[in-house]
């Protein structure tokens, strides 16, 4: 693809696309594609994705597989618009995404929580920069795909997702930007390597009026394995502080799933099924 003028869209073509359109741009050296729908009006709900390039494209795709999102969306009784948001390739493009993703307000308030967290990271001495990530996203690329396609932005129809260290950030940007957020859809959420200090300091900072409504899950094999506990302790968090079972909250464990995007996958029509009901 040749290189795009910053905030210009282009429509890219795609094998799989049935009755819809992938467009793209760029926003401050972060590629943005996005699935539109040929039915997309001022109603239509809007999905937010982390980690843009593992979303529609396998020869991308950081293990050369995806999360199948077409296949997901073309599915549901109302398509979504989809916004997959990732980092140009670029040396160091993976600490990047780490410091991006990473919950900057609560590693600022406890450096500890930060300081093991680098240990096992390699994301070398850089700073979180989680706050400038999340204000681009709704400050610069959400209003300008509103814009391009017409529709009005509610917290009601709007979501964000993210697997793994999107998980965290999906909850962290639901916390920041709770008028914008109304569901939180987190994936292997990455409670593993922190101390465990953060999973309450990063859940109370979610809005308690409104409440987002919040999905998290684990697998139980390789890297899940290393939630065993730490999801339960964050979804007994949330039910002891008001998020009730159901409409409100989902908190799954799938035995036999690993850390990756074929599992992510056929979890999402669940999930999105859930997200829209």
């Amino acid at each position: 693809m040749s290189e795009i003028a910053e905030g210009a869209w282009v429509e890219l073509e795609h094998p799989d696309l049935v009755n819809a359109k992938i467009i793209t741009s760029v926003f401050n050296s972060h590629r943005v594609d996005v699935y539109v729908p040929d039915e997309v009006g001022a109603q239509t709900p809007v999905l937010v994705m982390h980690d843009g390039k593992n979303l529609f494209w396998p020869e991308l795709a950081s293990f050369g597989q995806t999360w199948g999102v077409i296949d997901a969306v073309q599915g549901l009784a109302v398509r979504p618009v989809v916004i997959g948001v990732w980092i140009k390739d670029e040396p160091g493009v993976e600490a990047i995404r780490f410091l991006e993703l990473t919950p900057q307000k609560v590693v600022e308030a406890d450096p500890n929580i930060w300081t093991e967290m680098l240990a096992v990271t390699n994301a070398g001495k850089g700073l979180p920069i989680g706050d400038d990530y999340h204000r681009m996203v709704v400050q610069d690329i959400v209003p300008a795909v509103a814009a391009q396609l017409g529709v009005e932005l509610d917290r009601d129809r709007t979501a964000l997702c993210g697997s793994s260290m999107g998980g965290i950030t999906s909850l962290y940007g639901a916390a920041l930007y709770p008028e914008l957020y109304g569901t939180v859809l987190s994936l292997s959420t990455h409670l593993a390597y922190w101390d465990r200090k953060m999973i309450p300091d990063l859940l109370s900072m979610l809005s308690q009026n409104p409440r987002a409504r919040i999905w998290i899950d684990r697998g139980t094999e390789e890297l899940d394995a290393m939630y065993e506990g730490l999801h339960e302790e964050a979804a007994d968090y949330l039910r002891a502080n008001g998020w009730q079972d159901g409409n409100l909250l989902q908190a799954h464990v799938f035995a036999g799933t690993n850390h990756s995007e074929p599992v992510w996958r056929d979890r999402l029509p669940r999930i999105l099924n859930w997200w829209l009901s």
